[in-house]
């Protein structure tokens, strides 16, 4: 992992994440609020979004990266599981969240934390985007920073990523063992991901337009200068790793104004799926109308949760 530091508003951790220090400070226009330096100690549950720091070095500067946590407007566990969501090439992690308020209602019911990280140059490193940061182990410094604290459990993590954002779920997937479910939206796998063995499976919920002009369906090189594979090959690459049925089950479903065509394989190993939804007529969005995409998600998410993976696992 390259050399990582951060900074909280609600707390200050003095300790050693991958050979560098942790270093305290706030931002005037966070609405967070910062504790004694001296102290240890969450004082409160944080409430609502807050703003959070977690620096590293990329290609020999310090990058001050910024990442957004959501919590419950009224907190009633003391174990809350963790989903972190990846904005698209070019975005920003804060429009992303302002336009999820599917989201905002799944985490103030208390069904769980949530995580925004921010890409650097508004993307996220599959090899040619503008970023040249290390994501997989700036994701994973997000991690061990949020393991300080006493109420998130970090045996139930999972990652819904937008585009690009879906292919950062996907390598994350492939590079780690953290995730237990991952919902890679409008994107599949790219050649070159669909070649990594993974450390295990996880439950797939992937989704594809027939209509998209970025991210071609049926494999190829796209408009993004990735070479991908087809969606039903990235599906069954994961089927395969995840120990699924080869065979799917197909269904057909309705999302909002959208007919959708689902394959779903069955018969995993330690109680994972993976599916995969072709909605006609759609493009690069992945706005299906009245359709609540994201609670579907979790729910899916919470019905094939996989094996419980140990801290020390990681």
């Amino acid at each position: 992992m390259k050399c990582i530091s951060a900074s909280f508003g609600f707390l200050l951790i003095t300790s050693i994440l991958a050979g560098c220090s942790m270093n305290s400070s706030s931002d005037k226009n966070d609405n967070s609020t910062t504790v004694n330096q001296n102290s240890l100690a969450i004082q409160n549950f944080p409430i609502g979004l807050q703003k959070y720091y977690l620096d590293q070095i990329v290609e020999g500067s310090t990058e001050k990266r910024e990442y957004f946590i959501r919590y419950p407007s009224q907190h009633n566990q003391s174990n809350y599981p963790i989903v972190f969501y990846f904005h698209g090439n070019g975005g920003t992690a804060e429009s992303f969240y302002s336009n999820l308020n599917e989201v905002h209602e799944l985490i103030d019911n208390n069904e769980f934390i949530g995580i925004f990280p921010q890409g650097l140059e508004g993307s996220w490193n599959l090899g040619v985007e503008a970023s040249q940061a290390d994501d997989v182990a700036w994701v994973e410094g997000i991690i061990d920073a949020i393991s300080e604290k006493s109420f998130v459990d970090l045996s139930s993590v999972y990652a819904v990523g937008m585009s690009n954002g879906a292919g950062m779920v996907n390598k994350l997937a492939k590079e780690t063992n953290i995730l237990k479910g991952i919902a890679p939206i409008v994107s599949q796998q790219t050649l070159e991901l669909s070649k990594i063995s993974p450390l295990n499976g996880v439950s797939v919920f992937q989704i594809n337009g027939t209509d998209d002009p970025l991210i071609p369906l049926n494999g190829g090189l796209s408009k993004v200068h990735h070479q991908f594979v087809s969606a039903k090959e990235s599906a069954e690459n994961w089927a395969m790793y995840s120990k699924c049925s080869t065979i799917p089950m197909t269904f057909k479903d309705v999302w909002g104004p959208y007919p959708v065509q689902s394959f779903f394989y069955g018969n995993c190993e330690s109680n994972w799926q993976v599916r995969y939804h072709i909605v006609e007529g759609s493009g690069h969005s992945g706005n299906f109308g009245n359709f609540a995409l994201h609670t579907a998600i979790w729910n899916f998410f919470k019905k094939f949760p996989g094996r419980v993976i140990s801290n020390d696992a990681r």
